[in-house]
């Protein structure tokens, strides 16, 4: 019989481990974790308590996940960590219950359910920041929380964006709202790969039914980045079982992805087509207000003031990643907690070097984007927009699509447009054999990487 963790010995047990194998440096140890003292262990959750205020984010931005590693290897109900910081007001200490019953709550689903992800409880509405940029996600989003399944309209829920702009925040915000308000309600919350590998592993163990019942019992289902499948077909295939049997029940289904269904590659088509029954929505950050926003969000739950001027600063020299935001706000919050005298605008700088970030100034307008392909390989716009398939005008073409992509909101059919009137297969097609090439040839990246380069000082 396994003997049960006490609050104590676990946290001993995973401090020891990472000093034993030296999974972070002793300066870490020292100054981060062995000041932590264990406060509670409840329904997987460990609590922690700091005198630290700026350690609970250095923490979850740095250590947390490898922390759930180890505390894992010692009980596998082990959940997450929560950090708190002692002497807090009740308004904050009220705050700190509340997500933690969230998840407390979110743990009991889990058992109900046999590979469901661990809900993040920090990824609720409230501390998702809206702008008119994401307003309708948010709303649909919480429609959904709020009566899964009800909205036909809204089912299957379609999510894309690229990596960083706030999926994972919506989806658990789903979840989380779900496990608060209907806690009786079956929550299954997983990625692709998680979905491919709890498959394989139930065939590998001749346990198909039981996959498959797991899905029967299950109210709402939430898959993070469908694209993961791709090429994956026997997994596709059972997705697709599980796909009409959800529609036909009218349950819950919500899919984020990194492009929009129709851009899927080596996804079956019928899939691709049922994606798009339901509502599909784009979430990004490429606005400069919203990123802004969210990096004054952070920087005040951080208790760093930014002046306008540096808000403006960091937006305009970091992607549009979320991510990225939280790392440069978590890189100025350790240096002006550890050095009381360095300059904000140094602390800044610290931190983007840090990051070593290339600036992006946001999407740059078409008529940029053809004249600098154009002018780089040497064509006029009028054979770019041609129906010549001459090579190396093709070529430019092709690559002209590729940008166009990558720097603009434009869908594939205003793409076709651009370029004199080329359909929607022509111009997913000629994007394909660009990021095929990227992947098999490095002259051809450096070429890309030169024209982003113009680009970026044009």
């Amino acid at each position: 019989m396994v003997k049960k963790m006490t609050t104590q010995s676990l946290w001993e047990n995973i401090v020891k481990s990472a000093i034993e194998k030296k999974y972070f440096q002793e300066t870490a140890i020292d100054n981060l974790l062995r000041p932590l003292i264990p406060i509670k262990y409840m329904d997987g959750i460990l609590v922690l308590e700091t005198t630290n205020n700026f350690a609970p984010q250095v923490l979850n931005h740095r250590y947390q996940k490898k922390l759930n590693e180890i505390a894992k290897e010692f009980d596998k109900n082990f959940l997450s960590m929560k950090f708190v910081v002692a002497g807090k007001s009740e308004e904050a200490r009220a705050k700190d219950i509340y997500y933690a019953e969230i998840e407390q709550t979110a743990s009991k689903i889990k058992k109900n359910v046999s590979f469901s992800h661990p809900i993040n409880r920090q990824y609720t509405f409230d501390e998702f920041i809206e702008t008119y940029e994401n307003r309708l996600v948010a709303a649909s989003a919480r429609g959904i929380a709020n009566a899964p399944g009800k909205i036909q309209n809204y089912n299957p829920f379609f999510i894309y964006g690229k990596s960083g702009v706030g999926k994972t925040h919506i989806i658990h915000a789903i979840a989380n709202e779900i496990a608060k308000n209907k806690p009786e309600t079956n929550v299954i919350l997983m990625s692709g790969t998680e979905f491919y590998r709890s498959y394989s592993a139930h065939l590998n163990r001749k346990a198909y039914y039981d996959f498959e019942n797991i899905f029967q019992k299950a109210n709402i289902i939430i898959f993070d980045n469908i694209d993961e499948l791709a090429g994956k077909d026997e997994a596709q295939i059972e997705l697709y079982k599980i796909f009409n049997m959800f529609h036909q029940q009218k349950r819950q289904m919500v899919i984020t992805a990194s492009c929009a269904p129709a851009e899927l590659i080596n996804i079956h088509e019928r899939i691709i087509t049922r994606l798009q029954w339901g509502l599909v929505v784009k979430l990004d950050m490429q606005n400069q207000e919203t990123r802004a926003a969210i990096l004054v969000n952070m920087a005040q739950k951080s208790k760093i003031k930014l002046s306008n001027e540096e808000v403006a600063y960091i937006v305009d020299n970091c992607s549009e990643n979320i991510h990225e935001l939280q790392g440069i706000i978590a890189n100025i919050a350790v240096s002006t907690s550890i050095n009381k005298t360095i300059m904000i605008q140094d602390a800044i700088q610290d931190a983007l070097q840090n990051k070593r970030l290339e600036p992006i100034k946001g999407y740059f307008p078409p008529k940029t984007i053809l004249n600098t392909i154009c002018s780089y390989y040497k064509i006029d716009l009028k054979e770019l927009k041609s129906k010549s398939r001459i090579a190396h005008i093709a070529y430019a073409r092709r690559v002209a699509a590729y940008f166009l992509k990558k720097h603009t909101p434009l869908s594939l059919h205003s793409i076709g447009a651009e370029l004199g009137g080329k359909n929607h297969s022509t111009i997913l097609h000629s994007i394909k054999e660009v990021k095929n090439k990227i992947a098999n040839d490095d002259k051809f990246s450096k070429e890309l990487k030169d024209i982003s380069d113009i680009l970026v000082r044009s």
